[in-house]
């Protein structure tokens, strides 16, 4: 007769050292690994001995998986939503809640080869994980990291795109480890505590940025400039201060720009008339002076334009508003304007928003 079969436990048990062996060098090595006070050595006896998966040392996600219930172990738990597949269930991690994959061809496809060359580099002191087929793009952790600890092993998912914080514990400087995610595209910081981000040029092929309801103050750091592909960014609800637009003036591809309830001063550049790829700009409650650049009006595509409570911000009015055929919603009260309300705001046929209460302007509502 055949000898009885071992016991899950024990056959786990005979790849606990196999799996320690292919973890150890991107958990610290083998006194972090080791140490059942870490979150590494729990992330471990976990993949060992508790998830349903019951990975073996070879699987190409092992170390993806192993990354994830690190980060997991240390701002954990968290509590469980109905309905959805939280961390730690016994499917494959890209199925977990706020995670979205992308098999590894594809990225390298959209990328044109950079994802390639990133994984093959590794992080920036040459350690790399395995590859995996389904690779992670896409992170969303909001109101997750209730530690306010970036464990380091979130810098192992350097091949990451996508990556929310939003409305969590981060406190200070930006954590270290997220400055070597290089590969971002999308950072949401929004609602946390964080007063540092000097280094945030670090994000070469950064698109969209958002650290709204923070508590920075200050000039905007110098390594915002290096952001040159910026779509979006977010910096409304802060202490910032200065001349932002020394920095942001160059910015050729921005899309959206939310500056509002800030401390910003100086006058709004002519260089804002390039930007055409502009549809929605929100100025207000900021300490800018002078008067509205004219060249404004050769920004096609602007939908939305707000600059209100600035007391400072004055004159006319531009005709030249009258050329932005896709502005929808126009906010300009409780400012300084002077004159009479262009009568060529009636040629933009889609503005279905106009306040300019509280200035000093006269005339009447241009109708047709």
């Amino acid at each position: 007769p055949d000898p009885p079969s071992a016991s899950p436990t024990m056959a786990r048990q005979q790849v606990y050292w196999d799996i320690f062996d292919r973890l150890q060098r991107i958990a610290g090595g083998p006194d972090v690994l080791g140490d059942p006070n870490t979150a590494q050595n729990r992330a471990l006896n976990w993949i060992v001995f508790e998830d349903g998966m019951e990975l073996g040392p070879g699987k190409d996600h092992l170390h993806q998986r192993f990354v994830l219930m690190v980060i997991y172990f240390i701002s954990g738990p968290w509590t469980p939503v109905e309905g959805r597949l939280e961390w730690g269930s016994p499917v494959h991690e890209c199925d977990w809640e706020g995670i979205t994959c992308k098999d590894v061809e594809e990225l390298e496809a959209e990328l044109e080869g950079k994802i390639s060359e990133l994984l093959e580099s590794g992080r920036e002191d040459g350690v790399k994980i395995d590859v995996p087929q389904r690779i992670i793009n896409r992170l969303e952790l909001r109101q997750r990291l209730v530690s306010g600890e970036v464990p380091g092993e979130f810098s192992l998912l350097y091949y990451l795109q996508h990556l929310d914080l939003e409305n969590n514990q981060l406190v200070g400087a930006l954590p270290s480890p997220l400055y070597k995610l290089f590969n971002l595209q999308t950072l949401f910081l929004e609602q946390n505590q964080l007063t540092n981000i000097d280094a945030v040029g670090e994000y070469r092929y950064l698109e969209h940025l958002s650290v709204s309801k923070n508590a920075f103050q200050g000039p905007l750091p110098e390594s915002f400039k290096q952001l040159k592909y910026l779509k979006t960014l977010y910096l409304h609800t802060n202490a910032f201060t200065g001349q932002v637009f020394d920095i942001l003036k160059d910015f050729k591809n921005l899309e959206l720009l939310d500056i509002a309830f800030n401390k910003f001063s100086g006058t709004l550049p002519v260089e804002l008339g390039e930007m055409s790829n502009l549809t929605s700009v929100f100025l207000g409650h900021n300490e800018f002076e002078g008067t509205l650049p004219v060249e404004l009006g050769r920004c096609p595509n602007l939908k939305e334009f707000q600059i209100d409570a600035s007391h400072k911000i004055g004159g006319p009015i531009p005709t030249e508003f009258g050329k932005l055929s896709n502005l929808e919603f126009l906010k300009l009260d409780t400012c300084a304007f002077t004159g009479v309300l262009p009568t060529e705001l009636a040629e933009c046929q889609k503005l279905y928003f106009l306040d300019v209460n509280s200035n000093e302007l006269g005339g009447r509502i241009p109708t047709e």
